[in-house]
Formats: C-alpha cells, structure tokens, sequence
C-alpha cells in the first residue's frame, strides 16, 4: 500500500515523465499519479506533507516520489497579473510547492522532464508546480476559475485521466 492510501484523497489522474530510467520500485511506469487531499496529513508522516485541498503528485512507499503543490496559493502565485501577484503571501517557495525526493530521484526526474521542455536554466520544482497547475487548470472544471486572460495555458504535460 503507499503512503497515500492512508489518507482520504482524491485521484485526479496521472502525468507522464518520459524518463529513460525508472522511478518507481521494481516497476516500469512512467506514469504519476496526481492526488487531490481530502484530510490534513499528520505531522508524524514521513513521505509527504499537505492540507485540504493541496494536490500532490506520487505518493510515498512503493510509488513515484512525492511533490505537493499547495492549493490555492499555488493557482494564484502561477495565474497572478502584477497587481494581484503582490497581494499573494508566502515566507519560502516550500509554501506554494515542496519536493520530497532524493538526489538520484530528482536526476531521474529531471532526464525525462528535458524531454517535456524542462531546462537546467528553471528549477525542476518551479517548472514542474506550474505545468501541473497550468495542465489542472485546462483539464480539470474545479479548477478552471483560475484561467485567465493573461495567462498562457501550454504546457508540454498531458494529463491521463485515472484508470
């Protein structure tokens, strides 16, 4: 079982990281899973962290490493215009994003994400927090009031619905 299934979430669907090598325990997929959290993750967990409402991609033990995106702020900090951009708070990045994954994990990220369009010149986080919120914004209704003029929505990600 991986850690998420502790936890009450929501399976919004996959991404896809076309990476050469695995990422997931004596498994092939390139697929990870995008979660919506239902319940606050306890202190105590040590694969991941959350509230009600944050998306996080992977899950823990057994599955692809964790990456939380922190909901709302994170919609707004991506979808902002200048002026709404200096109402957003946060103290560090790790409020609108955090990864829970090793070196090696993140190398094995970062190989498939450059085929996806990720560059060195953009932390992997940075880039990796928006696409998903730019690709939930396109696919997913909930979170359609965040689309905007302003905002160009292409991102290279494709979102696979959940099985």
């Amino acid at each position: 079982m991986s850690s998420i299934d502790v936890y009450k979430h929501i399976h919004l669907g996959f991404i896809e990281c076309p990476s050469a090598y695995g990422f997931v325990y004596l498994n092939n997929t390139r697929k990870m899973a995008i979660y919506e959290l239902l319940e606050d993750i306890p202190s105590d967990e040590e694969d991941f962290d959350g509230k009600v409402g944050d998306i996080l991609i992977g899950g823990g033990s057994g599955e692809a490493p964790a990456f939380k995106i922190s909901n709302p702020i994170a919609f707004q900090f991506f979808t902002a215009d200048e002026e709404a951009f200096c109402n957003i708070e946060f103290k560090h990045l790790n409020d609108i994003f955090k990864a829970f994954w090793t070196p090696t994990k993140s190398y094995i990220l970062c190989e498939g994400f450059t085929k996806l369009g990720w560059t060195i010149n953009v932390e992997i986080e940075i880039w990796l927090a928006e696409n998903v919120c730019k690709l939930l914004i396109k696919s997913i209704s909930k979170f359609s009031s965040y689309k905007t003029m302003k905002i160009d929505l292409s991102t290279n990600l494709i979102f696979i619905p959940p099985d």
